[in-house]
């Protein structure tokens, strides 16, 4: 495989290879999340389906930015418990049920999308944000807006975002940064195991059992 030079970015001392690359789109995808949805310091979030690598820098950069609290939706307790490490406060189901409070959240980052996400629009607070940065669980309903317009005096939005969106410089910036605070000890990466290439196969089928928490990395 051949890298442009612009999509080339330098190791800082202490960060292994393999950190890097379960940091190094995840963790510019998250701060250009939360930046667009404009987390604020004392601010609620919810972090929809936070067991993987994105969902788990986002919960890193919120913690790091001082919003709270920080809640994340998890298939069990204990990966519930492990986000809990990484900085999560409150502990959700996939449904949305769990820990009493906050019901409402300023900003939602949703992972998931499916058929539950107009569900969790009704969760937002006035002028409440939510940004989707995945679809692992397929597309939401077409009628999903209706969530949003049955209930626009509360002043709730919606949007997405893609990193492909974000100006080469700027990404390959936040990520320098984030590599050199992970060398640091600032920031964490969740390998949760490190398989052959021709492994390929198997970690796909780990992810698609809902097995990996964080990310599996293929090595040559």
């Amino acid at each position: 495989m051949v890298a442009r030079l612009e999509d080339v970015t330098e190791l800082p001392d202490g960060l292994s290879p393999i950190d890097a690359v379960a940091l190094g789109s995840a963790g510019p995808v998250a701060h250009f999340a939360l930046a667009q949805a404009r987390l604020g310091s004392g601010e609620s979030l919810l972090v929809r389906g936070a067991a993987g690598s994105l969902g788990i820098m986002a919960v890193q950069l919120a913690r790091q930015g001082h919003a709270g609290p920080i809640a994340v939706t998890a298939s069990s307790s204990e990966r519930g418990g492990r986000l809990r490490e990484f900085g999560a406060t409150v502990l959700l189901d996939r449904s949305g049920d769990g820990d009493a409070l906050p019901r409402e959240f300023d900003v939602i980052l949703d992972i998931v999308g499916g058929p539950a996400l107009p569900s969790f629009i009704d969760r937002l607070a006035d002028n409440g944000r939510m940004v989707a940065i995945g679809v692992v669980g397929g597309h939401p309903p077409a009628e999903f807006g209706i969530a949003l317009m049955r209930s626009f005096q509360r002043s709730r939005s919606f949007g997405t975002f893609s990193l492909n969106t974000v100006p080469i410089g700027e990404r390959n910036r936040i990520r320098a940064e984030q590599f050199a605070a992970a060398a640091r000890g600032e920031l964490r990466a969740a390998v949760h195991d490190v398989l052959a290439l021709t492994a390929a196969a198997e970690a796909h089928r780990r992810m698609d059992l809902g097995e990996v928490f964080g990310r599996i990395v293929l090595t040559p």
